[in-house]
């Protein structure tokens, strides 16, 4: 009994050192938070964003800190309001207008409203030539009379309608009678996938795979 005793003390008096431990911990991890949240300035930052050459406000503008990835949008009326730290650096986004950006000042209170002018986006295009034919009339007379090179001649005549006429006519049935029936069939089978559903994607087909694979080995042959 005197042995159990003794081990009871010791194992309470290691008990009591350990939670006398953890409270110390405890109050240390409290008071720097406290301390932290005591240097942390939050500013609620309200304002109006407006086009600078018109009376104009603008809506949906993309108003955020890129650092930490609060932000907020600008309703209809061109209005936002939105929490931010004293000295984050909030940058206001919109199609068509210049980025802008402010920085949140730290001897303004718990409050801060401004009124933010957006400047126009000016994109300058590259000059297009117009061909000056007022009618359509013109237009056709001078496509017909456009001298062709030799090349572009030869693209005309092989590619007419009678020369793919003559083409589709004399060209030859490669394979036997069931394979050009199995190639019609899936023709129609795929025709009819497309016009009735989404289309597969091939890298995906297990089988497409395997004729690809087979048309490898018959080249190989």
């Amino acid at each position: 009994m005197a042995l159990y005793d003794q081990m009871a003390n010791s194992l309470t008096k290691i008990f009591l050192r350990l939670a006398v431990v953890f409270i110390i911990l405890f109050t240390l991890m409290n008071s720097n938070d406290l301390q932290a949240q005591d240097d942390l300035h939050i500013v609620q930052v309200s304002g109006l964003v407006m086009d600078s050459d018109s009376s104009n406000s603008i809506f949906g503008v993309h108003i955020y800190d890129p650092y930490t990835g609060r932000g907020t949008v600008s309703d209809y009326r061109g209005w936002f309001s939105k929490a931010f730290l004293a000295g984050d650096t909030v940058i206001f986004s919109a199609v068509g207008y210049k980025t802008a950006t402010i920085v949140i000042p730290d001897d303004e209170g718990t409050r801060y409203n401004i009124v933010l002018a957006m400047e126009d986006a000016v994109t300058e295009l590259a000059d297009v030539e117009v061909n000056p034919f007022p009618t359509e009339e013109l237009f056709k007379e001078a496509i017909l009379a456009m001298n062709l090179s030799e090349d572009q001649e030869n693209v005309l005549r092989n590619f007419s309608a009678e020369s793919v006429s003559e083409m589709v006519r004399t060209m030859p049935i490669e394979g036997s009678p069931s394979m050009n029936y199995r190639y019609m069939m899936n023709q129609q089978f795929y025709n009819l996938q497309n016009a009735a559903g989404p289309r597969a994607n091939p890298l995906l087909n297990p089988f497409a795979w395997a004729q690809f694979i087979n048309s490898l080995k018959k080249k190989k042959k």
